[in-house]
């Protein structure tokens, strides 16, 4: 009777395919639900420009939520839409995020040591015809999630 010749090459390949295919696995799973600074702007203006300002409200960093209370701010900002510009919607464009240093909302306020800038510009075509507003947003942690913030000077 002959012996078969078995090899461990086959067996030493599977076992490499899935090792690499778990790591491969891992990696991809680790980056979901991450978000960059320029995703939650995106969000943000999503919100706003389906009218959803109490989502949007939901994206502020804690520091914002304390300056405006969510009805508040859900209340104005419908009312500056849609009584003001006279709109139900507007179109928006960001520009890219560039890092910030040492970033403060106001002069007074607590120092962000890295934020983001992301520049917004919102078209309006309103019974006044179509204009723009152009805002730099900024977007900082707050504990492990990226929240936005606006400058007041």
């Amino acid at each position: 009777m002959r012996r078969r010749n078995s090899s461990k090459l086959p067996i030493l390949i599977v076992v490499v395919a899935v090792i690499l295919f778990v790591i491969f696995i891992i990696r991809v799973l680790s980056g979901v639900g991450e978000q960059d600074p320029k995703d939650i702007v995106e969000a943000f203006y999503h919100y706003e420009q389906e009218g959803d300002f109490g989502s949007a409200w939901e994206h502020f960093h804690p520091v914002m939520q304390e300056r405006f209370s969510k009805n508040a701010y859900v209340t104005e900002r419908s009312h500056i839409y849609m009584s003001h510009y006279g709109v139900e919607t507007f179109s928006f464009e960001l520009g890219d995020e560039e890092e910030v240093q040492n970033w403060r909302m106001a002069k007074d306020a607590e120092q962000f040591s890295n934020a983001y800038r992301v520049e917004v510009e919102q078209t309006f075509k309103s019974k006044f015809g179509t204009f723009k507003v152009i805002q730099d947003i900024y977007v900082v942690k707050d504990e492990e999630d990226w929240k936005v913030v606006w400058e007041f000077e």
